[in-house]
């Protein structure tokens, strides 16, 4: 690895890089550091650079950086890749979830799981390979790291396709663990926790007082009134969760419904479960683009040029984490230790299948990266985490090899989908409204690759006795013991004489 260290931007608009360009120039052993930042957008590349030189010139704080319109260009000879990219986020979010409630399918976070999960997978897989695919070539011993969603489907598709090292990164466990300690009154900085599961559904397995050694988990009880409960990130169908299964999931109410199968369009009205949408702007002004990542970027040149956004800028309230990560990686901190990474499957959930994509603890250091052994899962748990890992699964396979069988299997193992004869339709849909995102090949290929419509009724042959619309049999529906008659024994079905 290179000193100074050399990061890799793909997706320099997006939220987390603006995380990242925070921490590069607020922490000082990220010094010396070269931002190498990928760019198709000359508009928001001027101003990310208007920032930075600002920046440079308020504070001193040498960073250096360089922008680059080739990709390959800005992977070579690279240690890490913060991975970004969101496609026209948050417009295809709203979009994609504007179609499914055409078909009787609501998502709460709509990104992770859910149709729009898949799309999101469509989207940003073939970035994400195509990326690593360079990076073989120039930088192979570079670590990807994925902060986006879908970040276990992204993680996935690393893993299966490519030989680069990732570590997949959610903080959402942090926010669980935080809120479950400010009601129990505890500080939030003493608490440590054991979760497990995929992403976006976890579970806390072990929770404790780090300096007292402390058991929490039996003050859970007693904490969930007092957690938050309003909002997009509350916790009250999480403590419905908890009292069916005797852990407490994580990261809130929201990521946690939409990969659930008991989760009725009545619960989430009733409960309430509210949708990420609260967190946005207005439905108009994120299809007009106004609110468009790429949109807020344009202006950073100008913004950071008001002192309160200074100040703010230098001194964020949201801790940034995957610079840790690069920092420990890189030897500049000694092994560090880290609540949920987004690893394969190695013998860490012994009860999840081999090699798919799982998170868990963990911790790393110039060796890399190392999970924690978490062995087996309670059964309801381990049952709710596999089905979610065969629709991440399915979804990178119906994006790499283009079939839409896969697809389609995909989208009936969401939990979202609640009636299987919509999703031949609704793929058609969604495939219609992100044409322009995935192009009109990819498009053809899924549409027409299988037009038999699988998921139909079959139809019965017309001579079968137990067709739906045969006349009743005469015969009651009880078991006679005595004369070994049931009922459809007499039209045919398992009767002795048609047994040959």
């Amino acid at each position: 690895m290179s000193n100074p260290m050399k990061v890799t931007i793909i997706g320099s608009s997006g939220f987390y890089a603006f995380d990242f360009y925070r921490r590069a120039f607020g922490d000082k052993k990220m010094q010396p550091v070269e931002l190498r930042i990928w760019n198709r957008n000359p508009e928001t590349g001027e101003s990310i650079e208007k920032m930075f030189n600002y920046l440079i010139k308020q504070t001193g704080i040498k960073v250096d950086y360089k922008f680059f319109d080739n990709r390959k260009e800005s992977l070579q000879g690279t240690d890490y890749i913060l991975f970004t990219s969101c496609v026209d986020y948050p417009r295809t979010r709203v979009q994609d979830t504007q179609v499914c409630k055409k078909f009787g399918v609501y998502a709460m976070e709509g990104e992770t799981m859910s149709p729009g999960g898949l799309m999101n997978t469509f989207r940003q897989v073939p970035i994400l390979l195509g990326v690593a695919k360079e990076v073989e070539e120039v930088s192979p011993n570079a670590v990807i790291i994925p902060v986006v969603n879908p970040l276990a489907r992204l993680c996935d598709a690393l893993n299966r396709h490519s030989s680069i090292k990732f570590i997949g990164h959610c903080d959402g466990i942090t926010h669980t663990r935080n809120d479950l300690a400010m009601a129990m009154g505890r500080n939030p900085k003493n608490i440590e926790v054991v979760a497990a599961g995929v992403n976006h559904l976890t579970f806390i397995l072990k929770m404790w007082d780090k300096q007292t050694g402390e058991d929490l988990i039996p003050l859970i009880n007693q904490a969930m009134p007092q957690i938050r409960q309003q909002g997009p990130f509350g916790f009250r169908f999480s403590n419905m969760v908890y009292n069916l299964l005797g852990y407490y999931p994580s990261p809130g109410d929201n990521h946690i419904a939409d990969q659930l199968p008991f989760v009725s369009r009545e619960m989430q009205q009733s409960i309430p479960i509210p949708s990420l949408d609260s967190v946005y702007a207005s439905t108009d002004n994120i299809l007009n683009g106004n609110a468009a990542n790429v949109h807020a970027a344009k202006l950073a040149g100008e913004r950071i040029q008001d002192p309160e956004v200074l100040k703010a800028f230098l001194n964020p309230p949201r801790y940034e984490e995957t610079g840790t990560w690069m920092l420990a990686l890189h030897g500049r901190i000694p092994t560090y230790h880290v609540e949920a990474i987004n690893i394969a499957n190695h013998g860490h959930i012994t009860n999840l299948p081999e090699g798919s994509i799982i998170e868990v603890p963990g911790v790393i250091n110039p060796g890399g990266v190392q999970g924690y052994a978490i062995g087996e899962l309670p059964l309801p748990i381990a049952s709710l985490c596999h089905r979610m890992i065969v629709a991440h699964e399915l979804s990178v396979e119906a994006c790499v090899s283009q079939s839409r069988e896969a697809a389609l299997q995909s989208l009936a193992m969401e939990p979202t989908i609640k009636d299987l004869s919509v999703v031949e339709d609704l793929l058609d849909a969604l495939l219609d409204v992100n044409q322009k995102y995935l192009g009109d090949e990819f498009v053809a290929k899924m549409k027409k690759s299988s037009r038999k419509y699988h998921v139909k009724p079959v139809e019965p042959h017309k001579d079968n006795p137990m067709r739906p619309d045969a006349p009743t049999p005469e015969n009651p529906p009880v078991l006679d013991v005595v004369l070994g008659d049931y009922w459809g024994s007499k039209s045919g079905n398992l009767a002795d004489e048609n047994i040959n």
